[in-house]
């Protein structure tokens, strides 16, 4: 067997609609990944709601290569971390569950050109708002998630793994060790994230407990600017269990033009 060029990894943990929806996109840009080859992995944290059956299910469509990692439920970043230590790509994306796999197609020739000098391709990435089929597209060409995300796995040997320390920005502070002149930006849509009130990245809890471990570990960090503002917004937000801070600068980002509206349906 061919070994694969890219790994696409999905963590899920009792997010059966999310991980449908995942797969469902990944399912959609199969022609396009089975080029490179493309292997999947899915690793779930013990779910029980069905998600570890429908994963299962996914591998036995052999589609593409798919393999189902299991282990007890310890948070994103060490399912992170297990996942590209059992990948077998030289490159790796993280689409977790209930993000979308948008056009693979620029990613899949960029790969295909061996290009050395190269550490990361970063896509442009949408915001959808729950059960609506519209989004807002992020155009410029800084990084804002991993999930528009595509590096080499051999980076971990050189930055080491997500910082299991950090619950809610360790896949922001593992990009910002890459180095920028090794980056190239795709201008093309890459992933969609669903943006909702109950994300674990909009707890103020956790946002506090990363900003305190960041004076330790990566001091020059800065996730949330003027952070004592956003986790005041958050602490009301999250009694209303709304979402409106996101989609206000969007709405400035759309009239600026560093944003578009973009239709998911």
């Amino acid at each position: 067997m061919t070994a694969p060029l890219l790994s696409i990894v999905t963590v899920v943990r009792n997010d059966l609609r999310g991980l449908k929806r995942t797969l469902r996109s990944i399912e959609a840009q199969l022609s396009a990944l089975k080029t490179l080859p493309t292997e999947l992995l899915i690793v779930d944290g013990a779910s029980g709601d069905g998600s570890l059956q429908v994963a299962e299910a996914f591998r036995d469509q052999r589609g593409l290569p798919v393999r189902v990692l299991q282990q007890p439920p310890q948070g994103v970043y060490p399912a992170m971390n297990l996942a590209w230590r059992q990948a077998r790509g030289q490159w790796l994306i993280y689409v977790n569950a209930g993000d979308l796999l948008a056009d693979v197609h620029p990613l899949t020739e960029a790969l295909q050109t061996n290009d050395a000098s190269v550490w990361a391709y970063q896509g442009r990435s949408a915001m959808q708002p729950p059960g609506l089929n519209w989004g807002i597209e992020v155009l410029s060409e800084q990084v804002h998630c991993h999930q528009a995300l595509a590096y080499r796995r051999e980076l971990h040997q050189r930055l080491g793994p997500y910082d299991e320390r950090l619950k809610v920005c360790a896949d922001t502070a593992f990009m910002r060790r890459i180095p920028p002149q090794q980056w190239q930006f795709l201008p093309a849509l890459l992933a969609v994230s669903t943006v909702s009130p109950s994300d674990l990245s909009r707890t103020p809890r956790a946002i506090r407990r990363d900003l305190q471990a960041l004076r330790q570990i990566q001091p020059d960090l800065r996730p949330w600017p003027r952070a004592r503002l956003s986790l005041a917004i958050l602490e009301i937000e999250r009694l209303l269990r709304v979402s409106w801070s996101v989609w206000i600068r969007a709405g400035l980002g759309l009239l600026r033009g560093s944003h578009r509206l973009v239709n998911l349906g």
